[in-house]
């Protein structure tokens, strides 16, 4: 880092953003490591990383669950995106996220299927999901961390079926499929945080009208049982969304990719449920260009260094801390202008005390 009011050692960031939110004077931006740019979900695989590596793997649960909480769900589908756009594969091999997520699902279940520990906001609200594939599971809890009441009705006698048995929803047989024990984990928490399953139940585009006049938000993600004209916020008419492969023209979507357009749906849906524009608060406080990132920048120093592979199923501990420890550290935070106050909020909320407020006129 070069710049004259902070500095940011680049072995300890986690590129999590939390100075760049605290920074009163809107003076910071987070340069995102390739890696999250290309997941679907914008999993922060650097912070869960350098975590591990450092043996903090109940931070990096944490972590992890900060970004989704699906985190069995990934593990099991594994995000092939990041995997490929990892600079770490100019240099020895990309780094095996999926079996990073894996040994963190084994080794810390608690956190990963836990509680939501947050105290959600209180709304009169309700929210109907049609559907309770990858997109529907994703736009319901995003509903449901607004304090609304969400009710997902399925056709099939279970919920996530297409997890399960994923050809049946992508035409694709040798699609990863997400074993049945972290669908019943992953289905029992989504339960404990209030969203109400209605199983046996189908609900055909001739009853949307219906559903609009019953609950104030209505998304469908029923797969490709439906295709509604949806705009760019997923946004099809009154207070009717579509999501995942539902939405006109969107056909061929992965799990993970279905489950990124429930979130934008749901993000829309949220913002009209609470009286905002169906757009508000688009985050510009990322840079995704790939000229800031360090992990390139010194591309001689960087030693070549093969991945881990695990001697069992899933990594051991020591295996996981090695394999962790390859991550170049891409992203981190930067100045966008000179308009430091010295006010040191972003010092105190980093968890690895990466950043430093130079102050050249004061004693601290």
């Amino acid at each position: 880092m070069t710049d004259s009011n902070i500095a940011i050692n680049a072995s300890t960031c986690l590129a999590c953003g939390n100075c760049v939110d605290r920074c009163i004077m809107d003076n910071l931006r987070l340069s995102l490591p390739p890696c999250r740019q290309a997941s679907p979900l914008g999993v922060n695989y650097q912070g869960v990383a350098r975590l591990i590596a450092s043996g903090k793997e109940r931070d990096a649960a944490k972590e992890l669950r900060r970004a989704t909480p699906f985190g069995g769900v990934l593990s099991a589908l594994g995000d092939p995106a990041a995997e490929k756009t990892c600079s770490r594969g100019h240099f020895g091999g990309a780094l095996r996220f999926t079996d990073l997520l894996r040994y963190l699902v084994a080794a810390q279940p608690d956190v990963i299927y836990g509680d939501e520990n947050a105290k959600l906001p209180r709304s009169s609200k309700k929210a109907a999901v049609i559907g309770a594939g990858p997109a529907g599971l994703q736009a319901a809890w995003s509903l449901r961390m607004g304090g609304h009441a969400v009710t997902v009705f399925e056709a099939a006698s279970e919920a996530g079926l297409s997890l399960l048995h994923p050809h049946a929803e992508n035409d694709d047989a040798g699609a990863p499929a997400v074993s049945p024990e972290i669908m019943e984990k992953t289905l029992a928490m989504l339960a404990r945080a209030g969203i109400d399953f209605v199983t046996s139940t189908p609900k055909g585009q001739s009853e949307l009208d219906s559903l609009c006049g019953e609950y104030d938000a209505v998304i469908c993600a029923c797969g490709k049982g439906a295709v509604l004209p949806a705009d760019g916020n997923g946004w099809v008419k009154n207070n009717l969304f579509a999501a995942g492969t539902c939405v006109k023209n969107q056909k061929h979507l992965t799990p993970l990719q279905a489950m990124a357009s429930a979130l934008k749906t749901a993000h829309a849906a949220r913002n009209l449920l609470e009286g905002f524009d169906l757009d508000y608060e688009s985050d510009e406080r990322t840079a995704r260009g790939l000229e800031r990132f360090a992990g390139l920048q010194n591309a001689d120093a960087v030693v070549d260094a093969a991945p881990v592979t695990p001697s069992g199923e899933t990594f051991a501990t020591e295996e996981a801390r090695q394999e962790a420890s390859r991550c170049l550290g891409c992203g981190r935070p930067y100045e966008r202008n000179k308009t430091c106050w010295y006010c040191l909020p972003c010092e105190v909320v980093c968890p690895t005390q990466a950043l430093h407020v130079r102050i050249p006129y004061l004693i601290r």
